[in-house]
């Protein structure tokens, strides 16, 4: 649905808890004229207006912390509007907004610190407000020298946040064409060359804004993937492999052995070299935890018919090919 841009600007700042009661006021009135007399919902559950307004209610009072008081019908009916609203576009996993992007000053060059994380290893780095960020393989995050006045990150590879609450202070996380914006939750964002843009969300409510000035708002288990422009949201499927690298877990899933040998180089940090065939058939799946690399090349030989040599930062694999099912 398509808002004016005053109300849109409103809306940041009601999910920012930075709305004046004019502001609110003046939402819930284009939400009686507007949303009610025309909108009709049916999400993914089948569910009805005044059941999404509930639910999601309750999603934003829990997002938020949040708690509508209890006042009289006349007063509190433009509370529960607000944020009835704000909950359906929740409830149906995605509000897309074509806004003006927020009043900006003159631009301030910014100096910046630098993690980085190579091969072989997860880094987990404390920001200064408490916040954890765990670096995947190939990683690195650029964090403003005045964090504690703006919390701005810039990040470059994977990465999965958990961002302490602080709701004067957005926690922001600019990648290559999106921005993420949080006051205090877990999530993950992937921005790799040559693919698609990722943000899924683990707890929480977390805004992305794209160049074009459209607006995803996405609560757990709900992962944007982002590309050409355009954005795709869907529920991220139980057992979903996504976080599984922020817990020490390597996920096969009918994997070949080519992306086998580059999972295993970038886990471990190592150089493999291998007689692999173009014609090799096999394929891996499984679970891994915490394992070192050569107790995982033991059980994969379980399954895959292979020989290995280990010497510090070089491995030899040797494949035979797997039979035809």
């Amino acid at each position: 649905m398509r808002l004016p841009s005053v109300l849109s600007d409103i809306l940041s700042k009601i999910l920012r808890g930075k709305a004046s009661k004019e502001e609110l006021h003046q939402f819930n009135s284009w939400y009686a004229k507007e949303v009610e007399s025309e909108w009709h919902i049916q999400d993914y559950k089948k569910r009805n207006k005044e059941q999404v307004e509930s639910e999601m209610l309750q999603i934003i009072r829990r997002a938020t912390r949040t708690q509508i008081p209890n006042t009289p019908p006349k007063q509190n009916f433009s509370g529960w509007k607000i944020a009835a609203c704000i909950a359906m576009l929740i409830g149906i996993g995605l509000l897309v907004l074509n806004t003006t992007p927020f009043a900006t000053s003159e631009r301030v060059e910014t100096t910046f610190l630098t993690f980085e994380n190579a091969k072989g290893m997860i880094k987990k780095v404390r920001l200064p407000d408490g916040s954890m960020v765990s670096l995947f393989h190939d990683t690195h995050i650029q964090v403003d020298e005045n964090f504690s006045e703006n919390r701005l990150v810039r990040l470059s590879g994977e990465a999965f946040f958990e961002v302490k609450r602080d709701t004067l202070h957005p926690f922001r996380v600019e990648s290559a064409n999106l921005t993420t914006e949080v006051l205090g939750t877990s999530f993950l964002i992937k921005n790799l060359t040559n693919q698609q843009e990722v943000v899924a969300v683990k707890s929480g409510l977390v805004k992305v804004s794209d160049q074009v000035d459209s607006i995803y708002v996405l609560t757990p288990n709900l992962r944007l993937a982002y590309s050409n422009q355009v954005g795709a949201v869907s529920i991220i499927p139980e057992n979903d492999p996504l976080f599984a690298w922020t817990e020490d877990v390597i996920v096969f899933d009918k994997t070949s052995m080519t992306e086998m040998i580059k999972i295993l180089e970038d886990w471990y940090g190592v150089k493999i070299t291998d007689n692999l065939e173009a014609s090799n058939t096999c394929q891996i799946s499984g679970t891994y935890e915490k394992q070192s690399l050569e107790n995982l090349l033991q059980l994969i030989q379980y399954s895959i018919p292979i020989t290995y040599q280990i010497d510090a930062k070089n491995a030899t694999l040797t494949f035979k090919n797997c039979l035809k099912r």
